[in-house]
């Protein structure tokens, strides 16, 4: 399965990213009172973010090819931090009921570094794997 994921064309995860992006986008941007409204448990905020960060900075490994490249690990750090930190911003900026929370960001960085961290390990192994010819 990895090696298929692996063998998938460029184009193809670039344009995977930009949608995953535009719907972190648009579910960042949008008005609270456009989204629905499913109280789960206090700072399930928190988790929502955690976890679309952690999907973003997958993809965004996968999409460079990060494999063990701990230049292009940095700038995915820096990418989604970046990202995370501009919609907490522009949720200040816009005016739409929405506000900058440190705390949001803090759960997206965190999302961001456990997933990059994640995708690390399973292509080590998977590495690891394709060389002793277990997969």
């Amino acid at each position: 399965m990895i090696s298929y994921l692996l063998s998938i064309r460029q184009s193809v995860r670039m344009l995977l990213v930009v949608i995953y992006v535009g719907c972190v986008a648009a579910l960042s941007l949008l008005p609270m009172q456009d989204l629905p409204q499913v109280p789960m448990f206090h700072g399930e905020d928190k988790v929502v973010h955690f976890i679309m960060y952690f999907g973003f900075s997958i993809l965004f490994c996968w999409t460079l090819k990060t494999e063990l490249n701990f230049s292009k690990l940095f700038f995915v750090i820096l990418v989604t931090v970046s990202w995370g930190i501009l919609m907490e911003y522009l949720q200040l900026d816009m005016h739409i009921g929405r506000s900058f929370s440190w705390y949001d960001e803090l759960a997206n960085s965190i999302g961001s570094v456990f997933g990059i961290l994640i995708y690390t390990l399973v292509s080590r192994n998977a590495a690891a794997n394709l060389t002793s010819g277990s997969i």
